[in-house]
């Protein structure tokens, strides 16, 4: 009889291990970003940056300190993957380790992210459809993207500038405030109209070499040209 009991309780306690089990892992789906970011962990590394939902959202990109396990990533291209999601028992993870486990299903779309064009150094060309002569002023106004770091930094024609990517899709782009330098220069009236139509700036396009801003009624503000510096 007791024999008979040790079995019958055993089997419990399988059936029970094996429905935790199950209820520890679900599928889900999971969106991967075209590019790593710099973030701090244990200490500085890169980062992905995920959206765990059904629905890519344009600007609710977070940061993924872990790995997804049989996943190889490529830089430039958003992902849309299956991917299964395990719960792990803390006692067995280290402190400074994430408790969920995340595995690779099947990569459900992999698509060219066409923003990654605009990660580059432009040379300004044209302010308010008005072409500028780069020669009267101190330095070539540019302006560098880094998408990586949703930053922006350049110069406009007389101080360095820097600030920060609001909001960016595949068509749309707004900019933080700007810092900069204060250097007084001869030719400031269209510096200072540079650094006030970039923050006017709400879309954009790319053809071929040239970037163009436009406001919110679709008027051209900028125009610069990539391979275009002096």
């Amino acid at each position: 009889m007791k024999f008979i009991l040790a079995i019958f309780f055993s089997a419990i306690a399988l059936n029970t291990c094996e429905k935790n089990s199950t209820e520890k892992a679900e599928e889900t789906i999971l969106y991967v970003n075209s590019s790593k970011v710099d973030c701090t962990g244990v200490g500085k590394m890169k980062c992905l940056q995920t959206q765990e939902s059904v629905t890519l959202k344009p600007n609710d990109w977070k940061n993924f300190y872990g790995n997804i396990e049989g996943f190889e990533f490529e830089p430039g291209y958003i992902y849309k993957l299956a991917v299964k999601k395990e719960k792990l028992d803390p006692a067995t993870v280290p402190a400074d380790a994430s408790t969920l486990k995340y595995s690779l299903v099947k990569v459900i779309e992999k698509n060219k992210d066409e923003k990654m064009r605009l990660n580059d150094t432009w040379a300004l060309k044209s302010i308010n459809n008005e072409a500028i002569d780069s020669e009267t002023f101190q330095k070539q106004p540019i302006l560098e993207i880094q998408l990586n770091k949703m930053k922006i930094f350049g110069n406009d024609g007389c101080n360095n500038m820097f600030g920060s990517i609001k909001s960016l899709n595949e068509n749309n782009i707004t900019f933080g405030a700007l810092g900069g330098t204060k250097m007084a220069c001869p030719n400031m009236e269209i510096s200072s109209k540079y650094t006030s139509v970039l923050g006017k700036t709400k879309t954009y396009k790319i053809d071929d070499l040239q970037l163009y801003f436009y406001d919110a009624d679709g008027n051209e503000l900028l125009r610069f040209e990539k391979g275009g510096l002096k």
